[in-house]
């Protein structure tokens, strides 16, 4: 259901049964496959230097951009993830089945 990612020469997706590859541009290559886990819907974003992939049933994971697979840190929220994380103003926007989140590391206006 979600959509591949473009970073730099790689291209990272994840399947609905949570399995997530990064490949090569220019060949094609299959450079990593990784089980994240729990089921995803959402399409994997870039942001900050990191991809964000979220799951039905809220953990985030985030990874390298790079063709080597490295975690860089797994969160969870309390319901699943459906829809894709939007980024504004360096603010992560997340839905949840039962909560919309705005999380970020600024102090509010």
């Amino acid at each position: 259901m979600s959509s591949p990612l473009l970073a730099g020469d790689w291209i990272f997706f994840v399947s609905d049964g949570g399995i997530a590859s990064c490949l090569d541009v220019a060949t094609g290559a299959e450079r990593w496959r990784e089980r994240l886990g729990a089921e995803h819907c959402a399409s994997p974003i870039l942001a900050g230097g990191r991809i964000y992939f979220c799951d039905r049933e809220g953990r985030t994971t985030v990874v390298a951009p790079s063709p080597e697979y490295e975690v860089l840190a797994v969160n969870e929220l309390d319901a699943g993830m459906m829809a894709s994380p939007v980024v504004v103003d360096g603010d992560f926007i997340l839905r949840t089945r039962t909560s919309l989140y705005r999380i970020g590391a600024r102090e509010p206006e």
